[in-house]
């Protein structure tokens, strides 16, 4: 029997969605039926996409176009916050629905930071869920997300390869 379970990944660091993704591959090894839900990214064909995907009992979808426009009033962020409306409306009924004993919501705390969606009504979607794991990962988690979760992990960056030049490479970053 699932219990309901928050577990939140965030921080500088890089590996939050990683370590979301090997919790995903956890649960399908369990038979869980999982929903992921991506904010901001907008790649397709990156390597967990391609493989999660393989699955029948995994629904994925991306709400993002990328990188966000420096200027928040840029008129580019009309899409950006289309997209995740839509994205957050999907993740309020994978919260609610008994359909999913798995829901990774990744980049949310990203898209919360920028203001492309509300906390509040997330916060009580995750309150009132049934039983299920819950995922949650992005930079800048809200207090109100951290103080909800049982389990928070953050990632600090030491070095990363991209300060090297080193560019986005599949198997490591796509």
């Amino acid at each position: 029997m699932i219990q309901k379970r928050v577990l939140l990944f965030t921080g500088d660091g890089k590996g939050k969605s990683t370590a979301s993704f090997g919790m995903l591959a956890r649960a399908l090894g369990h038979d869980m039926h999982a929903r992921v839900i991506q904010f901001v990214k907008a790649q397709d064909g990156v390597g967990e996409m391609l493989f999660f995907t393989r699955f029948d009992n995994v629904t994925w979808d991306h709400y993002g176009r990328g990188f966000l426009p420096m200027d928040p009033k840029s008129p580019m962020m009309e899409a950006h916050l289309r997209a995740a409306k839509e994205g957050f409306e999907e993740a309020l009924d994978a919260l609610a629905s008994d359909e999913y004993d798995f829901v990774l919501l990744d980049e949310v705390c990203f898209a919360l930071s920028k203001e492309l969606i509300p906390l509040e009504p997330l916060v009580e979607a995750i309150r009132n869920a049934p039983p299920k794991i819950i995922v949650l990962t992005g930079r800048n988690a809200p207090q109100g997300l951290i103080d909800l979760a049982d389990t928070v992990t953050e990632m600090r960056m030491v070095k990363h390869g991209f300060e090297q030049g080193l560019l986005s490479q599949a198997g490591v970053e796509e």
